[in-house]
């Protein structure tokens, strides 16, 4: 160190295959007069080469490269003996990598590694060409240099400063979608009939759902405080039940809404307390979440802390061991001890946070592994997230961050996490998709996701109904009751239930605030309403809307006195009037 300086011009010239080329043109600064260097190497992170060529102006030199602990080494010996401060030796490496670039489904995504930090490296520009082929840039972190449209592609140029923090991180194309079909298995060992619940992938700010079908259909759809869809059923005594759900899910890198309504101070609360596996109150942690207070300083102590332990993988079962045990044996993780680890300090730092677990698509799982086994037959992958004011919930992924060379999965996540649970009221539940099963069913599969060209039309269609009497009296409360359907294939979010009169006073809220109605719920609510004292009949109109849909009912309002005087009123006096004449006539007689 410091006895050498290094300037690199690298170009990552990509085909449409997603083969990556890479050449370098580097720059060998002697800062010694007496000394000479006769072998260079460079350390890759994470990606696997070949084809490796090294040349100087002499012709072709000595270059093998080595993979060994996730990380590529190529080795270069020199010819020239090149002595004397400030002499240079200028010289091209070039390898070939087909881990660079990837396509998934509709997304084509370069991925390539972050550089090592060093003080001998003085300049390096990077230059990353791409097909036209591949579509428009979804995004590209860090933010590039420059952008330039070429006949054939496209280029991006970044300077030593970008990449010393995080590696290159592209996707092209506008859009990724998903189908899938998910199993589920519930029973009842009771002699008594129980209820039983399911959850479902649900809607948030990174993923669009439509439900196409639930075979049986649930009594109903609720919303938990997680944002947790919960399709709910009975069981009959001894009942088994086998459901299926089918649809599509559209899926973003980053926040493409904010459905989430701002945190009280009794949910900031909330999540920031211990649960399992997040041991808030361990002395290491705590001490920790002292040190590094905000999410990106604990994203990047956690991923580099870390080290990912692929044996663990193969096991039978793999335990959950939580964040304390991640802390004081930081060699021995996968996504879950990641995901504890970060929730746990973040919570201890006062940062709102929580677990999801889901789906993550991935070719290449040395890069970006898959580790959370669901009753054998499931691979499923863990990730966290934390509360920001004004973004709402935000996804990222230490451990990817961690696997593949230090790729920013903070700023943004990618086209491939799917949401099944949110998890933060509690550590351990609800159980996602892949946990329903027959004992003797655990090793088989029960979650199925693939490629879809295109989202089909989502429907969100709310049906309403208004129940009240036709005919009220003016001065008594009345109770009117409102049920919302939503019978549609996607959620119906941010929306009101709004009850309208001109003569009637609505004493409960209105409008009633209805943050999401998935697909199947029904929902009903209760309205308290009354008029004021009137001497004679009249009418109105009450008109309930939710969601562009409304629905309007006639009532009649009678003075108070027609409550009195009613025509069965008037009977049963003058009968009794009749009865009691009767009586005393009979009486008088009786008596004479």
């Amino acid at each position: 160190e410091g006895e050498f300086d290094l300037s690199y011009k690298t170009r990552y010239t990509i085909i449409e295959s997603g083969e990556a080329t890479v050449q370098q043109d580097i720059v060998l600064k002697n800062q010694t007069a007496n000394f000479y260097a006769d072998k260079f190497e460079l350390k890759i992170g994470s990606t696997k080469v070949r084809d490796v060529k090294a040349s100087d102006e002499t012709g072709a030199l000595d270059a093998t490269s080595t993979f060994e602990n996730n990380i590529t080494t190529i080795s270069v010996k020199f010819k020239q003996r090149v002595i004397g401060q400030d002499k240079v030796l200028p010289w091209k490496l070039s390898y070939v990598s087909n881990e660079l670039a990837t396509k998934s489904g509709q997304i084509w995504e370069i991925s390539i590694p972050r550089l090592a930090k060093s003080t001998d490296i003085t300049d390096y520009m990077v230059t990353v060409s791409v097909p036209r082929s591949f579509g428009p840039a979804a995004f590209a972190l860090p933010k590039p240099l420059s952008q330039l449209q070429a006949a054939n592609g496209q280029e991006f140029t970044y300077n030593k400063d970008q990449l010393l923090d995080s590696g290159i991180a592209m996707s092209f194309g506008e859009k990724q979608v998903f189908s899938f079909k998910l199993n589920y298995y519930l029973e009842n060992k009771n002699v008594t009939s129980q209820n039983a619940t399911i959850a479902l992938p649900p809607d948030n700010n990174y993923q669009k759902i439509v439900l196409e079908k639930i075979d049986p259909a649930p009594l109903d759809i609720d919303v938990d405080a997680d944002g947790n869809f919960i399709a709910k059923y009975k069981l009959a005594a001894k009942e088994e039940k086998n459901i299926t759900a089918t649809g599509y899910v559209e899926v973003f890198s980053k926040p493409f809404r904010n459905i989430y309504p701002r945190l009280t101070d009794a949910q900031k609360s909330l999540y920031t307390q211990p649960q399992a596996y997040w041991e808030t109150d361990s002395a290491a942690i705590r001490d920790k979440a002292k040190e590094i207070k905000d999410p990106k300083n604990i994203y990047d102590f956690v991923s580099n802390y870390l080290t990912y332990n692929d044996a663990r993988v193969s096991q039978p079962q793999i335990e959950r061991k939580g964040a304390a045990s991640a802390y004081a044996s930081p060699k021995d993780a996968i996504c879950m001890e990641f995901t504890d680890l970060f929730i746990a300090i973040a919570r201890a730092a006062g940062i709102p946070a929580r677990e999801v677990e889901g789906y993550a698509y991935t070719q290449n799982e040395r890069l970006r592994p898959l580790s959370l086994t669901i009753n054998q037959g499931d691979i499923l992958h863990a990730w966290p997230e934390y509360w920001d004011d004004q973004l709402g919930w935000v996804q990222i992924d230490p451990t990817w961050a961690s696997t593949s060379g230090g790729l920013d999965y903070f700023n943004k996540l990618d086209f491939n996490h799917i949401t099944f649970v949110q998890r933060g009221v509690s550590s351990t539940k609800p159980y996602p998709a892949g946990s329903y099963k027959p004992n003797d069913q655990l090793s088989q599969k029960s979650v199925f996701v693939e490629f879809a060209k295109d989202l089909p039309f989502p429907t969100s269609t709310p049906v309403i109904n208004l129940t009240a009497k036709d005919r009220i009296f003016s001065g008594i409360p009345l109770n009117l009751s409102a049920n919302i359907k939503n019978t549609g294939t996607t959620s119906i979010i941010g929306q009101n239930l709004l009850l309208s009169s001109s003569k009637l006073a609505i004493k409960s809220p209105n409008p009633i605030d209805i943050d999401m109605l998935p697909p199947f719920a029904s929902k009903t609510y209760n309205f308290k309403v009354e008029t004021a004292k009137i001497l004679k009949s009249d009418s109105d109109t009450l008109v309930l809307s939710f969601a562009q849909t409304q629905i309007s009912k006639q009532i009649k309002i009678e003075p108070l006195y027609r409550l009195v005087f009613t025509q069965l009123f008037i009977i049963s006096i003058t009968s009794a009037v009749l009865i009691i004449s009767i009586g005393l006539t009979l009486y008088k007689k009786v008596v004479t």
